[in-house]
C-alpha cells in the first residue's frame, strides 16, 4: 500500500498528511522563492558532487498521458518508507526538490516540503508517496531530483534522463510549436480553476487559414441540470473536467480571416452566462464567476419544479440569433463569411424535444455545427481536492487506417439525433467524446474541413 501526499504540484490530495512550501526555510511570514529554496538546500553544490542517497527513497518518472487540455502529462514521484519518516518526526520538515533540464539547457525547478509532526501511525505500514506532474512537450529531459532533512544534515540528490514520447500519428504535430518544455502545475488548486488550469500560461499552436471569411463561435453548454447530472455536484464537475478544458482548447484557434468569440450558456435559465468576443485566451476570472457554487446541479428554482419537462429549445433560439445577427452585420455578398459553430456539450437523453417547424434564417447554407458531446458517465476516473471526478485519458494505441471513423458514430447514441432534427436544415456534425485523444481528433478535423471551405 502507498500513500499519496501533495506536493506543490501534485495532483491529489489526501487528508492522510499535510504540506507546507518552504516551511523548513525559517523566512519568517516572507514566502520563499524557488531560487532562495535552492540556494538554502546547496542544491548546485549536491549537482556537482552526484549521486546520495542517505535516506532509502525510489524515484519514478512516467509521461504517458494526455490531457484534455491537449498537453502530455508528465509526472515524477518520490517514494520513501513510512516507517524511515515516522522515526525522523523530531526533525520537523523534509525538503524535496526537482529540477528539469532539456537538451537546450532550459530548465525548471520546483519545491515541496513534508511536515513529519502530522505523520500519521498508520505510515508505518506503508510507503509514502511525494509527485509533481507538469505539462511537458516531447523530448529528453535531464532530470535532477533532491530530498533534504535540514536537521540532521542527510540528503539524497539523483540524476536521470527522462523521455517524453511524442504522440503517436498525431494529426496535428506542430500544436506544441513556442511552449514551455516544462511547465510545472502551481499550488492551491482547487475546484474548477485546478480543472481550467489558469497557472499554466502557455497557449497552444492552432491557425486556421480559410479562403474565405469565417466567424467562428465556441459555445459551451454549462447547464447544471439536476436531471442530466442527478443533483449531483461531483457528476456536474466530472463532465466539467473535460468541457472547461476543451471549451479553453477551441477558444486558442487562431482565425487568421475572419473572427472567433466564446460564449457559456445555460439552457434551462436561458442565459448566456458568458461570452468573450475579442479572439482572445478566455478571462478566466469572468468564467468562474459563471461557474459559482449558486449554479450547480443541486440548486432548483421554483419555475424548474413546476416545469419538470426540461427542454433545450434555448440553444436553438440562441444559435439563429447568433446567426441572423451575423448575417445583419454584412452587407455585401462577397464579405458574407461562413459561420461555424463548435458546441460542447453533455448528453440530452433528459430533456424533452418538440416538435418544431424548420430554422429559417436565410443564410443555412453558411453555416456549419460542430456538436461535440461528451459522455461524462464513461470518463476515466481522477482525484483532486478530496473528491472523486473523471479525468484526462490517453488512448496511446496506433489506429492504423481506422483514423477517424474510430469515434465517429454513424448511428448518433441518446438525445444526439434529436439535437439535429431541432437544428434542421442547419449542416451538423456531431462526435462522441470519451477522452482527450478523440478531442484532437476532431480539433484536427474541424481545423482540415473548415480550411478547405
Amino acid at each position: 500500500m502507498t500513500y499519496r501526499h501533495s506536493l506543490r504540484r501534485w495532483f491529489y490530495l489526501v487528508a492522510l498528511l499535510a504540506f507546507s512550501a518552504g516551511a523548513a526555510l525559517n523566512l519568517g511570514a516572507q514566502e520563499p522563492t524557488t531560487e532562495l529554496v535552492f540556494a538554502d538546500a546547496s542544491f548546485d553544490a549536491w549537482q556537482a558532487h552526484g549521486p546520495q542517497a542517505q535516506v532509502p527513497w525510489q524515484v519514478h518518472m512516467v509521461a504517458d498521458r494526455l490531457s484534455f487540455h491537449q498537453r502530455l502529462i508528465a509526472n515524477i514521484q518520490v517514494e520513501v518508507p513510512g516507517p524511515e519518516l515516522l522515526k525522523r518526526k523530531g526533525d520537523g520538515q523534509i525538503l524535496l526538490l526537482v529540477q528539469v533540464r532539456n537538451g537546450l539547457g532550459v530548465s525548471s525547478r520546483d519545491f515541496g516540503t513534508l511536515e513529519l509532526s502530522d505523520l500519521k501511525p498508520e505510515a508505518k505500514r506503508s510507503d509514502v508517496e511525494f509527485s509533481w506532474q507538469a505539462f511537458a512537450v516531447p523530448g529528453q529531459y535531464e532530470v535532477s531530483v533532491a530530498l533534504w532533512d535540514k536537521k540532521s544534515g542527510e540528503h539524497n540528490f539523483m540524476r536521470r534522463l527522462f523521455n517524453v514520447s511524442a504522440y503517436k500519428n498525431d494529426p496535428l504535430p506542430g500544436m506544441w510549436r513556442g511552449l514551455e518544455p516544462f511547465e510545472f502545475w502551481s499550488t492551491n488548486r482547487e475546484g474548477t480553476a485546478f480543472i481550467f488550469h489558469s497557472d499554466i500560461e502557455g497557449h497552444l499552436y492552432l491557425p486556421l487559414q480559410t479562403r474565405r471569411p469565417v466567424h467562428m463561435e465556441v459555445l459551451l453548454d454549462m447547464t447544471p441540470s439536476a436531471d442530466i447530472f442527478r443533483g449531483s455536484y461531483g457528476y456536474y464537475n466530472r463532465y466539467l473536467s473535460a468541457a472547461l478544458p476543451i471549451f479553453k482548447v477551441f477558444n486558442q484557434i487562431n482565425v487568421t480571416n475572419g473572427s472567433r468569440n466564446g460564449a457559456a450558456l445555460d439552457l434551462i435559465q436561458r442565459q448566456v452566462r458568458f461570452e468573450q468576443d475579442d479572439g482572445k485566451d478566455l478571462d478566466w476570472p469572468s468564467l468562474s464567476k459563471a461557474l459559482a457554487p449558486d449554479n450547480g446541479p443541486g440548486v432548483v428554482s421554483v419555475k424548474d419544479l413546476k416545469n419538470r419537462k426540461q427542454s433545450p429549445v434555448y440553444l436553438r433560439e440562441e444559435i439563429v440569433r447568433r446567426i441572423k445577427a451575423d448575417t445583419e452585420q454584412k452587407t455585401k455578398p462577397r464579405e458574407k463569411p461562413l459561420h461555424v459553430i463548435v458546441l460542447i456539450g453533455n448528453p440530452m437523453d433528459t430533456y424533452t424535444f418538440p416538435s418544431l417547424p424548420a430554422i429559417e434564417t436565410g443564410s443555412e447554407e453558411d453555416c456549419l455545427i460542430y456538436y461535440l458531446q461528451f459522455d461524462f458517465s464513461e470518463h476515466e476516473e481522477i482525484r483532486f481536492g478530496g473528491n472523486r471526478f473523471r479525468g484526462d485519458r490517453l488512448d496511446r494505441r496506433d489506429k492504423g487506417d481506422r483514423g477517424f471513423e474510430h469515434f465517429e458514430r454513424q448511428e448518433y447514441f441518446g438525445a444526439a439525433g434529436n439535437v439535429e432534427k431541432m437544428l434542421k436544415p442547419l449542416k451538423m456534425r456531431t462526435f462522441q467524446i470519451r477522452s482527450a485523444d478523440d478531442v484532437r481528433h476532431v480539433l484536427a478535423k474541424v481545423l482540415e474541413e473548415v480550411g478547405k471551405l
